[in-house]
């Protein structure tokens, strides 16, 4: 199959590069569900738009594409001066409005298939949803508005075989020949989830923001509960994304995504970089702290190096990790390791007081600014905590001001320390700031 030469239009850097070619592995013969809004094909990037999605499609993802017709049908009825009971496939869909939405979604696929088809991209639209009309709800009559019944899944395999795109409408047809309207959105999980894909894509109009604050990620659950129950005043077009969006990760699709499309290259800088353009709604714990293995020494020898170059950290060899490797963890994100934090404890027998200290703390340059070094922190006291210290103590050079205005940290002298992390310390010649925080230990649980 010929490819577009897209270098032309996007000159590769190498940088871009070394980073989609860490993901091509995991994605390679992996189902991708990239469902397009309607207002997109207004726009002027929506040829470069549709450049990146060949871009997938030569890195041998499997493609499907699904596209909304709010808009068109929208304009198409303000031409035609149609009151519309329906514009998105979700409410009622009178004689009148389905006539309407028949001629824009028709419309809106030959003029698709004519863009794919300049780019030298196979596809073929598919008539692979069985469906059948919503009936009644509340009482009312939602005439020709359909709901999918059933996704054939062995004709868009075939296609997908055969590095064919397969395009679906938002329409369908039930048993009888009637013509439905359905919900672009609906269209792609319900075929996300026949197809067991790896990601839904909802390229939408406008990103996801909360108090002016993009929303980089997002649990099923309360992607759900924030369509029933916005916060703030969101568009219908979002929460739709949202609702279904939910309940294609609850349902077993891995992830979903909701990119703006208005934004140059969205798509690609979505799927390929840990922090993403966009909002990833999961199901399971994207973001996952865990006890670092032998595995992650390399790793954390890597991230480690430029903080150890800056004297942010003390230098660590691999011996001295592997032999206190059970106080180190690791942050992964999407699977990539981006940072690190170890707590080691120290006992006083004393005064029988354990003291934690949260060493090695560290997030990769790229990652910084995100709130993953709250994240570790608040995870290193829990642990501190589960290990019964009283308290715990940090050393800093440069990020004592964080410890301080941020988590609640104060300034102590060196006698705070452990005996033997006294003497360390002292050998060490680094002057740290030396910051302490009393642990409340759990009540003793009883029996």
């Amino acid at each position: 199959m010929s490819q577009p030469d897209l270098s032309k239009t996007h000159p590769p850097r190498f940088e871009d590069l070394r980073g989609i070619l860490r993901y091509v592995p995991q994605f390679r013969q992996r189902v991708f569900v990239i469902s397009i809004d309607g207002d997109l094909v207004k726009q002027p990037s929506f040829s470069a738009l549709l450049q990146d999605v060949a871009v997938l499609q030569s890195l041998n993802i499997e493609v499907v594409l699904v596209y909304g017709s709010r808009s068109q049908i929208r304009d198409l009825a303000a031409e035609r001066g149609v009151e519309l009971t329906s514009d998105d496939g979700m409410g009622r869909t009178d004689a009148a409005s389905m006539d309407i939405a028949v001629s824009a979604i028709t419309r809106q696929a030959s003029l698709l298939m004519a863009d794919l088809t300049a780019l030298e991209i196979p596809v073929a639209i598919s008539n692979a949803l069985a469906v059948h009309p919503a009936g009644v709800i509340n009482g009312v009559d939602q005439e020709f508005t359909g709901r999918i019944e059933r996704v054939d899944v062995e004709s868009l395999q075939a296609l997908l075989k055969a590095d064919i795109i397969p395009i679906l409408q938002p329409m369908g047809y039930d048993g009888r020949g009637t013509t439905l309207r359905l919900n672009s959105d609906a269209v792609a999980v319900e075929v996300a989830i026949a197809l067991r894909a790896a990601k839904v894509i909802f390229i939408a109009e406008s990103g996801l923001f909360l108090a002016g604050q993009r929303i980089a990620q997002i649990a099923a659950i309360d992607a759900r509960q924030l369509a029933k129950h916005p916060t703030e005043t969101l568009d219908i077009n979002l929460l739709s994304k949202l609702r279904y969006g939910g309940i294609a990760c609850q349902e077993g699709v891995p992830r979903v995504h909701i990119v703006d499309g208005s934004q140059e290259e969205a798509l690609l800088a979505e799927l390929f970089s840990n922090e993403g353009v966009g909002t990833m709604i999961h199901a399971d714990d994207y973001q996952q702290i865990h006890a670092a293995s032998a595995a992650d020494v390399p790793a954390l020898l890597s991230m480690m190096q430029q903080s150890i170059d800056d004297a942010a950290l003390v230098p660590r060899t691999r011996e001295q990790i592997h032999e206190k490797l059970g106080d180190f963890f690791v942050l992964e994100l999407d699977g990539n390791p981006i940072a690190s934090v170890a707590v080691h404890t120290y006992d006083d027998p004393a005064t029988g007081i354990r003291t934690g200290e949260l060493a090695c703390l560290f997030v990769r340059r790229a990652h910084k600014n995100r709130g993953h070094g709250q994240k570790l922190v608040t995870f290193a006291e829990d642990t501190a905590r589960a290990r019964g210290c009283h308290r715990l103590v940090a050393l800093s050079t440069q990020a004592f001001r964080f410890f301080e205005e941020k988590l609640g940290y104060t300034v102590a002298t060196p006698d705070a320390l452990p005996a033997p992390r006294r003497a360390a310390y002292e050998a060490s010649g680094r002057n740290s700031k030396v910051l302490i925080k009393d642990l409340q230990l759990p009540p003793p649980t009883s029996v």
